[in-house]
């Protein structure tokens, strides 16, 4: 027991000392360090000294050592695209458009009473304005602006406002409705002006810059919002009602934010060149999600001087009527194409007559571009001009067929060839292959293979397909038979049709 104390009392002597040997090691360490002078990490001068920053510089917050940088952020942040805006910037322009029209206000607002009071109490008209605005962009020293047709549509009075706050009065010199472009003039001289670029070399991908107006009702400032994005792609065709009368064609989409009031304004690469017009967007929100599109700024180039000094656009004429290529028209016909237009219309007296273009031709392509459908031959000829040259290829009787023609000047007065059939109906044989993809059991009679477009055959409610059995009673067995039946039609001054539809029978009946 005596051993095991001994042990026990010298680990309680040997915690001890080492105990005090951190205490004083530690209060020598604080003693010999207390007047030593601090250690640097900073590189020093040969000296030892530090530099010495000025109060002066302090105040300001700059330095000779960070002037390089600073240049050299400025200098990055004036890249193309800022250069670009400030550039074009002083040529983008507000338009107001304001249009006055007649309200025609009723008595009681009731149909019920107007009909009856109306005799006695006469409704009260009055003139009420009503505002839009748009952008458009300087094109020329002497004042003339481009910018959509839809901007200025209907304007009983425009206002112009520039960048530097001057408002001047602006007055339509030229509009045109298919290609949604106009000019505006105001007047003076020495107006900053946009350069107008290429549009046909753009590239998918490059940066693209939006200017124009866009809320500008909200902001009472006139300088142009800038947005950037990139060309998304090119030649967009957009499918439009036939009514309204416009063609979209080969549009330039972009992702550069393009919102209400941004119409009618540039559409800038980064060069600073104007390559298209600002026209509409696709959204749900009715604000820009990043798809818009612009108007080529070639195609405006070739219409800028007729809208200048016509105030419309001369456009040419070939004297050509078309309609798409139909499986059941390429089975009629026997054409193994299967894209193209059939021409179904040829003007007397029209380049194409001149050229010998017929009737029931194939257009496969103009101009090395290929036509797959009407809407292609639509776009390639809305923007003729007169003694533009067209190069058709075509497909007659299963040869191809390489032609030429001149557009002219359209006529005011055309002269069209008097149709066969007053109907506008265009019929065949039932061929073995028609009769098999109609699922015919029967060869008698003849088959609708087109309807022309407001034609009294489609006022009827005929449909490319429907077989023709019977006219006014009469048995039709064949293309003879149509013929001379059809004939006889307007001396009896009256059409029944028997036709047969997906597998029914059908009476269309009509006095004429």
């Amino acid at each position: 027991m005596s051993e095991t104390k001994l042990n026990k009392g010298l680990y309680v002597v040997v915690f001890l000392l080492a105990l005090m040997g951190a205490l004083i090691g530690t209060a020598l360490g604080l003693f010999w360090t207390r007047g030593a002078k601090p250690v640097s990490l900073l590189p020093q001068k040969e000296s030892g000294q530090l530099p010495v920053v000025s109060k002066s510089l302090l105040a300001t917050g700059h330095s000779s050592l960070t002037t390089t940088g600073t240049d050299d952020v400025t200098e990055t942040r004036r890249n193309a695209i800022v250069r670009a805006a400030e550039k074009i910037g002083p040529a983008v322009v507000s338009i107001s458009v304001v249009q006055i029209r007649t309200i025609r206000e009723t008595p009681f607002g009731d149909q019920f009473f107007d009909e009856f009071w109306g005799r006695y109490f006469q409704p009260r008209e009055y003139k009420q304005k009503v505002y839009s605005l748009g952008s458009g962009v300087i094109i020329s020293e002497d004042g003339y602006i481009l910018t959509n047709e839809h901007v200025v549509r209907g304007a009983d009075e425009l206002k112009v406002t520039l960048t530097d706050g001057k408002e001047y009065k602006g007055k339509i010199v030229g509009q045109d409705h298919t290609s949604d472009l106009a000019v505006v003039k105001i007047e003076g001289r020495r107006f900053p002006y946009a350069p107008l670029g290429d549009s046909d070399s753009l590239i998918i991908g490059e940066w693209a810059i939006a200017l124009g107006n866009p809320f500008g009702y909200l902001l009472d400032d006139p300088h142009p919002t800038v947005t950037v994005g990139v060309i998304s792609a090119l030649n967009r065709d957009i499918k439009m009602d036939p009514q309204e009368g416009r063609s979209y064609r080969k549009m330039i989409q972009t992702d550069a934010a393009i919102n209400p009031g941004n119409s009618g304004g540039p559409l800038v690469d980064a060069n600073g060149q104007v390559i298209g017009i600002n026209t509409f967007i696709f959204s749900t929100s009715r604000g820009s999600e990043g798809i818009g599109f612009a108007i080529p700024i070639d195609r405006a180039k070739r219409i800028i001087s007729d809208l200048i000094s016509k105030g419309k656009v001369v456009k040419g004429w070939v004297g050509i009527k078309v309609q798409d290529l139909t499986q059941l028209l390429a089975s009629s016909l026997g054409i193994e194409e299967k894209e193209g237009v059939i021409i179904t219309e040829v003007d007397k007296s029209s380049p194409a007559e001149k050229a010998q273009v017929k009737r029931g031709d194939l257009i496969t392509e103009i101009n090395g571009e290929k036509v797959r459908n009407k809407a292609d031959f639509q776009g390639i000829t809305s923007y003729l001009k007169p003694q533009d040259k067209l190069e058709i290829s075509l497909v007659r009787e299963k040869r191809v067929i390489h032609t030429e023609l001149s557009a002219q000047k359209e006529p005011t007065v055309k002269i069209a060839e008097e149709k066969e059939d007053f109907l506008g109906i265009t019929v065949s044989e039932i061929t073995p292959r028609i009769a098999e993809e109609l699922n015919l059991t029967s060869k008698a009679g003849v088959v609708i293979i087109a309807v022309d477009e407001g034609s009294k055959g489609e006022g009827l409610g005929l449909r490319e397909g429907d077989v023709i059995r019977e006219i006014n009673n009469q048995k039709v067995k064949n293309m003879d038979d149509y013929k001379k039946l059809i004939a006889n039609v307007r001396n009896q001054r009256r059409l029944s049709l028997v036709i047969e539809r997906g597998g029914g029978m059908y009476v269309v009946s009509v006095t004429l």
